[in-house]
């Protein structure tokens, strides 16, 4: 029921721009992402999909504050496979997918690792750090505060007894390389501060690449708990690789694919309309992930502007309206799960202060009419705090159950929305031609789900679940879906 990426919008440094004000259409990403700094933003230059997840005022606000930080805007240029945004005190890589009238899809701006190799350089304070022995004056207060130096100590020389000593450091735009004796780390987030000490620094394992699909499933397949994957060609009469494909598992928000799918048939049928709206009460209020929860009350919404946050934001009380407009009757035939509990009543039941309702709701079992009549109550049950979620899995299953060939089923009715393309998840909007996605997790619970046309023209859905109970290594699972879609060409 959370979100297991970002929202659309990733501003990770917070900064205008002055730049030559165009009006025409832009014929590349460059001349979007320049014209979108030359401000103020116009509506017309998001697709009413981007404006449904974020408005223009909202997009201008947060590029005023990136060049409050990074200094006036000077030009976009491409470097090999990257866009890149130059500013007077900094530069940024830029994200961003058009659609055919060279309106913003999506945009996500990314700090550039400097490549400098001099003294103060990312590459000599890396090299530093990593070849000893501890110098604490190379670390901001700040990170000293949040990683106090006795246990700096302690992840230097776990790093040196596991990968040895360090061979190589190599700065690329977005990661470093740090090559030891027994293996490599990659250097993820790197910051410094104004007189050179570090701020941020995180290390991940280099992911996976996989010479086949059997080599990816195997990977899969490794894993503890319960594991599902298919990679599936659309219109192939088999899978091209298939891992417990018949075992319904929990998919947490994934299951907002049904809700999208009804409403895209409703809309078909003349039964709805994107443009009609909702208006928000108080009974509506979910738990985030999501923003609407914190909506005052009387506020309305527009249908499209529900679905963009459902899917691109997974927002559980947009989630929540959505459902209650189109009906359970339809989600459910299209899902295949009787009583579908909203994302509220799911909070409610897993609530620990709510023993007596889960216990009414377990012992239900296949019960539907008893079933439904606990979700009734729990629609109107005390909501959790987020602290009780802290212990691990809670209630695993009060859950929404699919296999990967529903979602794919799901996800290809529902491909063309433009809502599924806001949020491409782990996929490298780059490397296809289409990227449409929807992810699940809570504790215990991780689902991914895409649907990606490749630059060959090929179209494939790959859907995986991980199931256990206790929480996930949510980075070595999203490294191995990854390496997955490397290989779709």
């Amino acid at each position: 029921m959370r979100p297991l990426t970002a929202a659309l919008i990733g501003l990770t440094a917070t900064l205008p721009a002055q730049a030559q004000t165009t009006t025409q259409t832009p014929s590349s990403p460059a001349d979007a992402v320049t014209r979108l700094f030359s401000g103020p933003v116009q509506s017309g230059w998001l697709a009413p999909s981007f404006l449904a997840a974020l408005p223009a005022d909202g997009l201008q606000a947060a590029l005023d504050g990136l060049t409050a930080q990074l200094g006036a805007f000077v030009r976009a240029e491409t470097r090999g496979d990257l866009l890149v945004a130059v500013f007077e005190r900094g530069e940024l890589n830029v994200l961003a997918a058009l659609d055919d009238q060279g309106r913003f899809m999506g945009l996500r701006f990314v700090p550039l690792m400097a490549t400098a190799s001099g003294a103060g350089s990312p590459r000599e304070v890396l090299t530093r750090i990593f070849s000893g022995p501890l110098d604490v004056s190379l670390f901001a207060p700040s990170f000293l505060a949040a990683v106090p130096e006795a246990q700096l100590r302690a992840l230097l020389a776990d790093v040196t007894a596991q990968f040895g000593a360090l061979k190589d450091v190599r700065v690329g735009a977005q990661i470093a390389a740090l090559i030891f004796e027994r293996g490599q780390l990659n250097v993820t987030q790197f910051s410094l501060d104004d007189q050179g000490r570090v701020t941020g620094l995180l290390l991940t394992p280099p992911p996976p690449v996989f010479a086949s699909l059997d080599e990816a499933r195997a990977a899969f397949a490794a894993l503890p708990g319960q594991v599902s994957l298919l990679v599936q060609e659309i219109g192939a009469p088999t899978p091209a690789a298939a891992l417990n494909v018949t075992r319904p598992l929990a998919v947490g928000s994934t299951f907002k694919l049904a809700i999208l799918a009804e409403l895209q048939a409703q809309v078909s049928a003349g039964q709805k309309q994107w443009t009609d709206e909702v208006t928000l009460t108080d009974a509506d209020r979910s738990l985030p992930s999501g923003t609407l929860q914190d909506a005052p009350t009387g506020s309305r919404y527009t249908l499209r502007d529900l679905a963009a946050r459902m899917i691109a934001q997974s927002d559980n009380t947009a989630t929540d309206l959505l459902l209650g407009v189109v009906g359970r009757a339809g989600v459910e035939a299209g899902f295949g799960q009787r009583p579908f509990p909203s994302t509220r009543e799911a909070f409610a039941l897993k609530n620990p202060a709510n023993a007596a309702l889960l216990a009414a709701y377990r012992a239900a079992v296949l019960n539907v009419p008893t079933r439904r009549a606990v979700l009734d109550r729990a629609r109107v049950a005390p909501l959790p705090a987020a602290a009780d979620f802290a212990g691990g899995p809670l209630a695993r299953d009060v859950e929404w159950f699919a296999t990967p060939a529903m979602l794919c089923r799901l996800m290809n009715d529902v491909a063309a929305l433009k809502e599924t393309q806001l949020n491409p998840g782990v996929a490298d909007p780059a490397r296809f031609r289409s990227v449409s996605y929807k992810g699940g997790s809570e504790p215990g619970v991780l689902n991914l789900t895409t649907q990606v046309t490749t630059l060959t023209g090929r179209t494939y859905c790959v859907s995986a679940t991980w199931n256990a109970p206790d929480a996930l290594n949510e980075d070595a699972f999203v490294g191995l879906y990854g390496a997955t879609l490397d290989l779709l060409r």
